[in-house]
């Protein structure tokens, strides 16, 4: 059986929904992890403000120089997974714009093939008038 061009059309426009549900899913996940990435920078800041503003000694120095470290560790991963989600979210809006496309041009396609079909619908119904007056 031969795949028509609404058939086409059709799952072209399930596939464009789906391209838009994970451009959704991906842009919610790379604003997830900015929004991680802030607050462990915050977390920093407040952490180095309240180093500058006291003197530590001993053991409260060495845990919050840990606690920076970590910190420190914690934001260039989130960093590294923001340019991996936000390639992400790149890669999905090309797609789902390649994807959008593609219907455009079945949509036309099918508004064509209509157009002849209605077009020819015509000319057979001219035909048989014209055939009948004969």
């Amino acid at each position: 059986m031969a795949v028509t061009t609404r058939q086409r059309l059709e799952r072209a426009r399930r596939l464009l929904t789906v391209q838009e549900q994970m451009r959704g899913i991906a842009e919610r996940d790379l604003a997830a992890t900015r929004r991680e990435l802030a607050r462990v920078e915050a977390d920093r800041a407040a952490m180095l403000t309240t180093l500058a503003g006291e003197t530590m000694h001993g053991l409260f120095l060495d845990a919050a120089a840990r606690r920076l470290r970590g910190l420190a560790g914690e934001a260039t991963q989130l960093d590294a997974t923001a340019a991996q989600q936000a390639g992400a979210v790149r890669e999905r809006g090309l797609a789902e714009k390649r994807v959008a496309r593609q219907v455009e041009t079945l949509a036309r396609t099918r508004t064509r093939e209509r157009e002849q079909a209605d077009a020819l619908e015509q000319l057979d119904l001219m035909a048989a008038r014209g055939g009948g007056l004969s």
